[in-house]
């Protein structure tokens, strides 16, 4: 296969550059086959065009994704659309030596693989770019078959990065992660979700009961993604009138309608490059729903009253706390918005399906909400945890948490009572301890005695973390004494002791 025009105009400008033989010219169909492969993808910044051209086509022959640009400003403009596992840096650009930009890559980046592209008489620089955080140097002119080498040892570390992300997350569960708490393995699975989603493009569905915190997991894939940097926009689409809401959406001109004194940029040119919140996606008027659908497929709309079409790259989160696929059934949702929205869908699951994590969760909201209030509240009693546990909480963490606010806002000491909680939470402590106060199926104790149908069976997490509490406080909270007395590690003691969110 003969080299494209702008093929031999980059090797033959470039001297010592070795042509494309036989050995490395790739056939077309294996070519094709190769793209069709999931391979990250590759970032180079140079200033030369003709280094562009002949960088672009050997990565590209080689399978990989690449894009290109000329500067340190195209560089991090660049960063913020899309995520690379390498990128090919000319040492020396417009705006100076990126040697210097170095460091704040690898902070702002840190699974990225950086490889400095340098001229002769730089190495040394090149050299103390490794210092630096870069993770190779390639010296300018570059063969065909060295940059093959450079990038498959480059993606290899980013390859490595990548799994110790997953492997740290498996081995070291995680409380908090974005403003969300939960070490729940529900909780676990929906962290990784967000870790997984948060680099791709696609629109995300996020479904789940009012109050479970499903504006946290939109926040949080904005954070974990390329775009973090760039605007995240949120918007109810249940709070606000279908007119105000169309311009809210889309904008409008200076005198497009009455009061429209001035031209207003509506949330998907506030939030370009960046990501776009709808929350209560299902609320919105179906009229306005095709002209979204509109917009998502095609990223560009007009403002309302306006001539000029506006070209926008936005990601869409939307969220529900209602069944969409029910709401399409009943004509009050389109079928086909549905499909365009729930391509990544994510479901939280309520605080009732998650108990484990009620003790952790109210325990920080806790020392929270009593720092804001100056009170010396450390902790709960153990019963006053087990009646938070047993409630149903249809509000979910919301509710949780104004809960705890008014414990604390209330009632001054170290620790919550039973008596500290609203009436109604207590009331819930004779509720089905089966959860969400549903009854059980009948079938589950028919055969059973009726004594035996009525002893309450505790969990044995909730035996561990009595027993734990317990100790430390016979233990004066000497945590290697306890560790000693319950025969386990301290380690684990530690670990078991920030899980249940007990009081040394």
């Amino acid at each position: 296969m003969s080299l494209p025009p702008e093929g031999r105009a980059a090797v033959g400008e470039l001297a010592g550059v070795s042509c494309l033989t036989a050995n490395t010219t790739r056939p077309a169909a294996q070519e094709t086959s190769e793209m069709n492969t999931e391979k990250p993808s590759i970032l180079v910044i140079d200033d030369e065009p003709s280094l562009l051209r002949y960088f672009e086509y050997n990565i590209r022959s080689l399978g990989y994704p690449v894009r290109t640009g000329g500067s340190i400003t195209e560089l991090f403009a660049i960063l913020e659309e899309e995520e690379f596992a390498v990128l090919l840096l000319d040492l020396m650009l417009p705006e100076g030596e990126s040697i210097d930009k170095i460091p704040r890559l690898v902070k702002a980046y840190p699974r990225l693989s950086v490889v400095l592209v340098t001229a002769h008489g730089t190495i040394k620089k090149a050299v103390h770019s490794l210092r630096h955080g870069a993770v190779n140097f390639v010296q300018k002119p570059v063969n065909p078959e060295t940059l093959e080498s450079i990038l498959e040892n480059a993606v290899q570390i980013w390859s490595l990065k990548v799994e110790n992300v997953k492997l740290r997350r498996r081995l070291e569960p995680v409380g908090e992660f974005h403003g969300m708490i939960g070490q729940s393995d529900a909780m676990q699975r929906i962290y990784e979700m967000i870790e997984s989603v948060a680099a791709t493009v696609s629109p995300v569905m996020i479904t789940g009961e009012s109050g479970t915190g499903k504006e946290l997991v939109a926040q949080a894939i904005h954070k974990s993604g390329p775009r973090k940097r760039s605007p995240f926009i949120a918007i109810n689409c249940a709070a606000i009138p279908r007119d105000l809401l169309e311009s809210e959406l889309f904008g409008h001109e200076k005198g497009a309608f009455t009061g429209a004194i001035d031209q207003y940029q509506g949330c998907f040119e506030r939030a370009n490059k960046g990501t776009l919140f709808l929350d209560e996606i299902c609320e919105m008027d179906v009229g306005l729903q095709v002209k979204l659908l509109r917009l998502i497929q095609e990223q560009s709309f007009f403002r309302i009253g306006g001539t000029q079409l506006i070209q926008v790259n936005v990601r869409i989160l939307a969220a529900t706390n209602k069944d969409p696929m029910r709401m399409v059934q009943e004509g009050k949702f389109r079928e086909d918005l549905f499909y365009r929205l729930n391509v990544l869908p994510i479901h939280l699951p309520p605080l009732r399906d998650r108990r484990e994590d009620i003790g952790h969760i109210a325990t920080k909201y806790l020392h929270q909400i009593a720092e804001q209030n100056d009170r010396d509240f450390l902790g709960f009693e153990i019963d006053a945890l087990e009646t938070l546990e047993n409630y149903p909480w249809s509000g979910n963490v919301r509710e949780l948490c104004n809960v705890i606010e008014q414990v604390v806002v209330l009632n001054e000491a170290e620790r919550v009572t039973v008596q500290m909680l609203p009436d109604r939470i207590r009331a819930g402590e004779t509720d089905d301890i089966l959860g969400a106060g549903t009854a059980a199926a009948p079938t589950a104790v028919q055969n059973v005695s009726a004594p035996a149908a009525q002893a309450k069976v505790r969990p044995f997490w909730k035996v561990e973390r009595d027993e734990i509490q317990r100790a430390l406080d016979i233990c004066n909270g000497n945590v290697q004494e306890v560790a000693r007395r319950l025969e386990i590690s301290a380690a684990t003691l530690y670990r078991k002791i920030e899980k249940y969110g007990l009081v040394k």
